[in-house]
């Protein structure tokens, strides 16, 4: 069947201006063409729609019938037509953004508080989750995009550099390394080591192997969360080290930071989407705002 929106519209306005004349100025087009698409809507529909008398437009039977469900299909298309351009003006949305608990609760919710300022209506989730599985959660589509440290990717997962953090020991404030302007990983390594998580382990192993073969860590924890290592650090379990985004949090269990050196070693902290994936607008809009107020966050 060949009905148009343009054969509903033609119909619904002449039903209620009861005019040719009113509906085609309305419609902005000839009252020959506004005849002509009632005929072909009639002819589609094979049933009779109107009547043309003395006294105006009168509906038929099957007129009345058929008024109000072209009224809905009508209301329904510019209901989405509307929505589809809240979406693209970025006036509603929902974005999903899948990140490691360290930067989802210090840069992430920067970028997070300057976007929704411009743009309120715009609902942004966090998915906190551990290093392992930001990846994941984009590649299944849990999540639009990803902020997590640089990591080696599949080749459907697009990467984009937002800063770099240097990673510093921690250690409780009274311990000897607190009095040090810095301290040599070679110093660090002397000390009870806790670490988080194998892939952390295994990157900041490579960097001090590229250093020196004598740089091994050899923890004596391994977790999964940056609260539970401070918990251990805070007791005197051992030391660690974190990127300096983490500073903020340390005062809290009682514990400073101190720059390492020999080697000094950075974090790549990048953003991640699916490739070929194309992206909402709202998705779109807080990647671009996240890269633009990256060099902001001097860590």
């Amino acid at each position: 069947m060949n009905v148009s929106i343009r054969h509903l519209r033609a119909f619904v306005a002449i039903s209620e201006l009861k005019s040719f004349t009113l509906a085609a100025r309305r419609l902005h087009v000839t009252q020959s063409a506004l005849s002509l698409l009632i005929r072909d809507l009639e002819r589609e529909l094979k049933v009779r729609l109107m009547d043309r008398g003395p006294r105006g437009i009168s509906l038929t039977a099957a007129g009345i019938d058929f008024l109000p469900p072209a009224t809905k299909v009508i209301e329904d298309l510019e209901s989405a037509v509307s929505g589809a351009a809240q979406l693209r003006d970025r006036r509603r949305g929902i974005v999903r953004v899948s990140c490691t608990p360290l930067y989802a609760s210090t840069f992430v919710p920067e970028v997070v508080a300057g976007f929704r300022a411009r743009f309120p209506n715009i609902d942004i989730r966090l998915l906190d989750t551990l290093n392992e599985e930001v990846l994941r959660r984009i590649l299944i589509g849990e999540a639009d995009l990803g902020v997590a440290p640089q990591r080696p990717t599949p080749p459907e997962i697009e990467e984009t550099r937002l800063f770099a953090d240097r990673i510093d020991v921690v250690c409780p404030r009274h311990h000897e390394l607190a009095k040090q302007k810095f301290v040599t990983w070679k110093k660090v390594l002397s000390y009870p080591f806790i670490s988080l998580t194998r892939d952390f382990t295994a990157r900041l192993q490579t960097d001090l192997s590229a250093k020196s073969s004598s740089l091994v860590i050899s923890p004596v924890h391994e977790v999964s969360y940056l609260a539970t290592a401070f918990g251990l650090v805070k007791i005197g379990e051992g030391i660690t080290a974190q990127p300096l985004a983490a500073k903020p949090m340390l005062a809290s269990f009682g514990l400073v930071s101190v720059p390492t050196v020999q080697p000094i070693i950075h974090r790549n902290i990048s953003l991640f989407t699916r490739r070929g994936h194309t992206l909402s607008p709202a998705a779109e809009g807080f990647r671009d705002f996240a890269v633009a107020n990256a060099a902001k966050s001097v860590m």
